[in-house]
């Protein structure tokens, strides 16, 4: 065999090797979910039920709303502590505002209010060229002050006229355009495109005519927006708002973004579909180990091994450049 065969069949039978790889990390996200289902229908009879079905939908409604947001972050190598404490404090202004100005003022202040809280920590990054992972957790320690300092006890209450506010089917119809902009913006326009490039190698995004600045700042302003939708539902779900809104939010975006096939550390795996898959895998182990008898503490502990054992699987740059 000469030379040059046997090298065109080494280079083949290693474009075959990365095939399988590629192909296996995809579907191990759908293989997880389903034995997810399997299981817990197995252990409780019930979990399939419409009821249930829909009870999964209402608990992972807002999770989506933030994780797909995060993505946009994430795919930069950075990540946005600040995430589940900004829901939490426009879940806290949109209470007040419908309570003391009119119910729909909750819609725009809760909006504004996070946006306002991604440009500032984009500015912070941008502009002040403060590390994200500072920037972020000092912003997470401000917004958790403020929220504490406006909930004078453990928790404050909606208007009651909003209560028919929260159906179904207006959550559905707005999920379902959500989804349909995020995946439009990261997949099919120079939004998603650069931000990944960044996560690869910001200096060569730069040199390709990309703003690393401006995608940036967007990236935080579009988390930060998310927020506020998040805090608002957060508000109708609830009935209010209380000092643990928004608490584990910013770790199970983490989670269910990285449960859903894409890596921590951003770049060219980055896809919006992670997003949606994991947020069905953690609602999913949430609700099932409920409803299997599982209180609060185990769900954390089997969530964290699950974390761990798919980030040791799925990461492979230097854990020392996965937080920029």
């Amino acid at each position: 065999m000469s030379t040059n065969t046997a090298v065109r069949t080494k280079k083949s039978d290693e474009d075959k090797k990365l095939a399988f790889k590629k192909a296996l990390s995809t579907a191990i996200p759908y293989l997880g979910l389903l034995i997810l289902i399997v299981l817990f229908q197995i252990l409780t009879g019930n979990f399939l039920t419409a009821s249930n079905l829909e009870a999964i939908f209402d608990q992972g409604f807002t999770l989506l709303i933030a994780s797909m947001a995060g993505v946009f972050v994430m795919a930069t190598g950075n990540l946005d502590f600040s995430l589940g404490a900004n829901a939490g404090f426009c879940c806290v202004c949109a209470t007040l505002a419908a309570t003391y100005i009119h119910p729909i003022a909750s819609i725009p202040v809760a909006i504004i209010v996070g946006l306002i809280v991604g440009m500032v920590n984009g500015f912070a990054q941008t502009v002040l060229r403060l590390p994200s992972f500072i920037a972020c957790l000092c912003m997470m320690f401000i917004l958790t002050a403020a929220t504490q300092s406006l909930i004078t006890g453990s928790s404050i209450m909606m208007p009651v006229s909003m209560m028919f506010w929260e159906t179904f089917a207006r959550k559905l119809i707005f999920g379902i355009i959500y989804m349909a902009v995020m995946i439009v913006m990261f997949k099919y326009t120079r939004v998603g495109k650069e931000l990944k490039t960044l996560g690869v190698s910001p200096e060569a995004a730069r040199q390709s005519g990309v703003n690393v600045k401006k995608r940036i700042f967007l990236a935080y302003a579009i988390t930060g927006l998310a927020a506020g939708i998040a805090g608002f539902w957060f508000m109708l779900r609830t009935g209010g708002a209380a000092t643990t809104t928004g608490q584990t939010t910013t770790s199970d975006v983490i989670i269910a973004v990285v449960f859903g096939g894409m890596s921590v550390s951003g770049g060219a795996s980055s896809k919006i579909s992670a997003a949606i898959l994991g947020t069905l895998i953690v609602t999913v182990l949430n609700n099932g180990m409920v409803m299997a008898g599982f209180g609060g503490d185990p769900q954390q502990l089997v969530k964290g091994l699950l974390f761990l054992l798919v980030i040791a699987v799925s990461t492979k740059r230097d854990p020392n450049v996965i937080i920029k």
